[in-house]
């Protein structure tokens, strides 16, 4: 986030010293003026976020303190937040083949919800969700303190998504 303002400011500063450059240049004669028209300074495009960044936000999504660790509190905390944000219907279930529909799954999480279906019957309940979930707690915490850091998240994401360390 931090890095696309930093590109976004840094575009608009660009656009702006072209812009003021240029009309200067304008308003004084003694400048030969260009036989085609100058150019308007391109703004430069915010970088995409690398795996890095991305990777970060995931890890500290859950850490409402934002004291760099997620403790179990913390997570058991984002597991009800995330699981309302499913849209569980009336009897309590998400529908596996309407989460695909929505455009901020992606298939890495859809393949991720999919398998804590443990009984397969296309739809999860709050109960599987929580197992999934805590089974990921409990894999991260390297050290079993009851706290995931920024370090043991990202390594251990790193790890499940087969990335180099």
């Amino acid at each position: 986030m931090q890095a696309t303002l930093h590109w976004i400011c840094a575009g608009a500063c660009a656009l702006v010293l072209a812009t003021t450059t240029h009309a200067a240049n304008a308003a004084d004669t003694s400048v030969s003026s260009p036989t085609t028209p100058p150019r308007p300074a391109k703004a430069h495009k915010p970088e995409a976020p690398t795996l890095t960044h991305r990777l970060q936000a995931i890890c500290s999504a859950a850490d409402l303190n934002h004291d760099g660790n997620v403790s179990l509190d913390e997570f058991h905390q984002d597991i009800v937040q995330s699981w309302h944000s499913l849209g569980p219907d009336a009897e309590g279930y998400v529908d596996l083949s309407q989460l695909g529909q929505l455009p901020r799954i992606g298939k890495g999480q859809l393949r991720r919800l999919a398998a804590a279906d443990k009984d397969g019957d296309g739809k999860l309940s709050f109960k599987e969700v929580v197992q999934a979930r805590m089974a990921y707690f409990e894999a991260a915490d390297v050290d079993q303190n009851d706290m995931l850091s920024l370090q043991e998240c990202m390594a251990y994401e790193r790890q499940r998504r087969r990335l180099p360390q």
